[in-house]
Order: C-alpha cells, then structure tokens, then sequence
C-alpha cells in the first residue's frame, strides 16, 4: 500500500518534520502551508524529497472556503503524481496530527479495507438545530480579515442581519443540473485517487456547485462528503443516519477532544489515546506533547 498524505500546516514546523518521520516511509507527503505564514520555516526544517510543498498557496481562514483550495492544491499535485507512481490512498491530516498505530497496522488496516472511502456521509436535511449554522449566508467569509478587527466585526454583523430577514441557505439545492442535499463530514478523512479525482473535477468544472459552499460554515466538512453522498462512492463511504451527535463520531480515523475548543494533548492523555482505537489523534504540540509523543513511539514499537 502506498499513501499520499495531504497535510494542511500553519505552524509548528518541528513536530510537522516529526511526524512526517514517524508515518509510513513509502509514503508521499503534499503540503500546504498557510498563505500568513513563511513559508522558510518550514523547507529550513523538513527536507526530504518525499515532501512537496504546495503552490500557489491559499490565505486560509478558519470555516471558509480557502480550506477546501487548500485541499484541492494538495490533491491537484498528488493526482500527478499518482500518475506515475500509483497511490492507494490519499489521506487527510492537519500539521499537528500524531499517527497512534503502528505504520505495520497502518499499511495492513487498509490493505484489509482496499477500496472503502473512510469519508463520513450526513444528511443534515432533517437536523433540526444542528443544522442552523449551515442554513447561514456568511458573506465575504473567504476574505483574510482577521478576527476582532472592525472589517470581521462587520461579516459577523452582516451574518445575523442576513439570516434574521429570513434569508437561508436551502440544505437540499440545485447545481449544475443535478440536486443534492447538503452531507456533513469531515475534513480529515482517507479517500481513494479515484473519488479524490471526482472532487478536482467538480472543484474545476461545476461552477454552480463550488458556489453553493462558497458562503457556507465550514465546506471543508461538507463539499466532499456532499459529493460522495450524491456518487458511485456512496455505499464505500461511511454513511451515517439519523440525528447528529458529536464531532468525535464523524471523523473516522482521528481522535480529537472538542470539549473546550480542539484539546492539546500531553502525556496524561496517553491511556485514553491508545484506548480510543484511532488511528491518528489531533492535536500535539512540539514543547506541550513531546513526553506524550515518545510514550506514543514507544507504544507503536510495541
């Protein structure tokens, strides 16, 4: 099996050379880095020639569009490459990510599984209030205002206004000819080059469709799980009925503690870590989780 891992990184470029060290070594790895960020901080740190840093590079903010660019800069260059070298699979991963499995378990896991997309499907159609913020307009919520200032003041202002005068995203829409409803999943997820493929294509030739999610809450949770739900993948993806939950049930291979914000995990988190039978946790922190992380290698070694 091989693996092209798609990282998104804005910072810690030490544990993103640590990590990337600790993953399978017959692996690719396409990195983008945050537009804010310089981009020397990491090529000085990680250089290996399994490492592609991604260009052009993407100003991203938080829950807007700019993530899914990201993604789809980083899915554009590994698709090249599996022209020539033929990816199993293609996996998401945040920068501060650390694997739980050994790279031995890793490999077998999804030669057992060859062919199922570990991608989550949802249907928010029917959620009720789990759904609000996604009946929500966010005008100009792809510009690189930051947070406090009196332009990002204005968008949030300009959020409530809009969806309080009655205007509100339908979550069953039209585009492109064809009608979807609007699916929840999440941005971390291992997909095959052929459904990774699907998603270029409608990123680059289904202008309706992109539109849809261009002011939509976090489309890095929702425009490939849509796309999945509404294809021949769907019954390789791992779809989900019902009411939603939580966020740890629909990220299938992460563990992530979202009890106050995204949880920076040290070594007293160990147990519930390798208990979780996750493959990967989020998020670890060089100078905050290197005891965890040395009790992690000591455990994939095991």
């Amino acid at each position: 099996m091989r693996f092209a891992f798609i990282i998104s990184a804005h910072n810690d470029p030490v544990h993103l050379k640590r990590m990337i060290g600790s993953l399978p070594e017959e692996s690719e790895f396409f990195v983008h880095i945050d537009a804010k960020t310089p981009l020397a901080q990491f090529t000085d740190m990680v250089s290996d020639r399994r490492v592609h840093f991604v260009e052009p590079r993407t100003d991203v903010m938080w829950g807007s569009i700019g993530v899914v660019e990201a993604q789809m800069t980083m899915l554009r260059e590994a698709l090249k490459r599996h022209e020539a070298e033929a990816f199993d699979y293609m996996i998401s991963l945040s920068g501060l990510d650390y694997p739980l499995w050994s790279n031995e378990r890793i490999v077998n896991y999804f030669a057992e599984h060859a062919g199922r997309e570990f991608i989550v499907t949802l249907p928010m159609e029917h959620q009720g209030e789990a759904a609000r913020l996604y009946r929500e307009h966010r005008p100009f919520n792809y510009k690189s205002w930051r947070y406090g200032t009196l332009k990002s003041k204005f968008r949030v202002a300009l959020r409530h206004i809009v969806y309080w005068m009655g205007f509100r995203k339908k979550l069953r829409f039209r585009a492109d000819g064809s009608e979807y409803v609007l699916n929840k999943g999440s941005m971390w997820w291992a997909i095959t080059p052929a459904l990774a493929r699907l998603a270029l294509d409608y990123w680059d030739g289904h202008p309706q469709y992109v539109r849809y999610f261009h002011d939509g809450f976090a489309p890095d949770e929702t425009f490939i799980p849509t796309l999945t739900a509404h294809s021949e993948f769907a019954d390789r993806a791992i779809r989900m009925e019902g009411a939603f939950k939580d966020l740890e049930s629909i990220t299938p291979l992460t563990f992530i503690d979202y009890t106050n914000g995204i949880k920076v995990f040290t070594e007293d988190d160990f147990q519930t870590l390798v208990s979780s039978d996750k493959m990967f946790c989020r998020k670890t922190v060089t100078g905050k989780s290197d005891k965890l992380m040395d009790l992690i290698d000591d455990y994939r070694k095991s």
